[in-house]
């Protein structure tokens, strides 16, 4: 499941790319210039061909006039499955409880 929801960021990642690139009118060539890279690196990140790293995403939310966040509006968001505390004791703990009973033997 968890693929599954990855991809569905990639995708959305790259269809906001593709949308706010042509609502500013903006051709990949002139986004691919801004970012210092080729025209195909940019066709290749909007139809799914290559994975949008990090801090490439930072460098064409400043060529787009947004924040990084705008590619990740409208993914809706599913519970987080939070760990609950452990109530075990450490295994340090454990060790040295051994330690202090043989000690007394």
């Amino acid at each position: 499941m968890v693929g599954k929801r990855l991809g569905n960021v990639d995708h959305q990642v790259r269809k906001r790319i593709r949308q706010r690139r042509n609502a500013l009118g903006m051709s990949q060539e002139t986004l691919a210039d801004a970012l210092g890279i080729s025209y195909q690196q940019i066709q290749k990140y909007e139809v799914g061909a290559d994975r949008v790293m990090a801090s490439r995403l930072w460098d064409i939310a400043e060529a787009l006039e947004v924040d990084v966040a705008y590619f990740f509006e409208s993914i809706v968001k599913r519970p987080s499955r939070a760990r609950k505390p452990s109530t075990r004791r450490s295994v340090g703990a454990k060790t040295a409880g051994r330690k202090g009973r043989s000690a007394r033997r």
